[in-house]
């Protein structure tokens, strides 16, 4: 009975350390290079647009005197 419980835990040591092994190599592989900066000049451009599109409108005037409104009234509190 003993043998068997030490088989059985020699498989799973065996089992677990090649799958530890196998996802850090994985992850290792994985990485991402040069892609941050190009991610945040995007995503820059995209916000830049979007408030330039609300500045041009009256939606823009309207959010901005809302968030006034409301930075005022917690600002009196």
């Amino acid at each position: 009975m003993k043998d068997i419980a030490l088989k059985a835990a020699v498989q799973t040591q065996t089992y677990v350390n090649h799958w530890v092994n196998s996802t850090v190599d994985h992850m290792k592989r994985r990485r991402d290079r040069g892609q941050g900066a190009i991610e945040y000049v995007g995503i820059t451009i995209l916000v830049v647009a979007i408030v330039i599109a609300l500045i041009n409108t009256k939606m823009g005037a309207s959010i901005a005197n809302k968030f006034k409104a409301k930075i005022t009234k917690v600002l009196d509190k």
